[in-house]
């Protein structure tokens, strides 16, 4: 079943590692199917690796339905974020220089260009720690990811978020970029980040399209 997306998250999961947004057995993918199923990456593989065959069906339980590998650990991390969210479609959990840089100093990313604005809807703020794969995790990362569609998680990487797996591919990518951008600025010693009202207006916009209602 799914064979298409089945393909698609390999091919997306292979053009992260080919962009460097992603490498080795590191990161996952999960589309949600429906109200109460999802497609998920396994666990312990080379990611670029992947056939069709390696991603599994899960319930919105963590049941296995489908798949003869185990999924990913972080999968309590996806179910809690589809629980909580249900205008998102798809997460990408991967693991960037630039955003690993930024988990690892603890900071988040501030809006510092209006395109980022438009793809994470402000600030890209960092989960607080705690273990890979626990439910801890899982409750600090859906709390970052409040009116946002991406999330730093402390000394471990970024979480991007989609309502198709195409738009949380092109999060991830804004903001690992915009990332760069932040680390170089710092480095010449100056950031100036947008005005308020700018910022405001874009994340208006932003919870528009998400359908994100307060």
């Amino acid at each position: 079943m799914h064979e298409d997306l089945k393909k698609k998250i390999v091919e997306v999961m292979k053009y992260l590692d080919d962009k460097g947004l992603n490498h080795g057995r590191s990161g996952n993918v999960s589309v949600r199917i429906g109200a109460d199923r999802l497609l998920i990456t396994p666990s312990g593989v080379v990611k670029s690796e992947m056939t069709p065959e390696d991603i599994l069906l899960v319930s919105m339980d963590g049941e296995v339905l489908e798949g003869a590998r185990a999924p990913t650990v972080e999968m309590p991390m996806h179910l809690a974020i589809y629980r909580e969210y249900p205008y998102i479609g798809a997460i990408i959990h991967a693991h960037g220089l630039y955003t690993s840089v930024l988990a690892v100093a603890r900071e988040p990313l501030p809006p510092v260009i209006e395109e980022m604005i438009m793809y994470t809807g402000g600030e890209v703020r960092v989960a607080e720690y705690a273990p890979f794969g626990s439910e801890e995790l899982a409750e600090n990362v859906v709390k970052a990811l409040k009116e946002r569609s991406a999330a730093i998680l402390a000394n471990h990487g970024v979480v991007a978020c989609g309502r198709k797996l195409e738009e949380a591919v092109e999060v991830l990518t804004v903001v690992e970029r915009v990332a760069q951008i932040y680390v170089l600025a710092r480095i010449l010693g100056k950031v100036t980040t947008l005005p308020e009202e700018i910022v405001k207006f874009q994340q208006a916009l932003f919870q528009r399209r998400m359908g994100i209602t307060k």
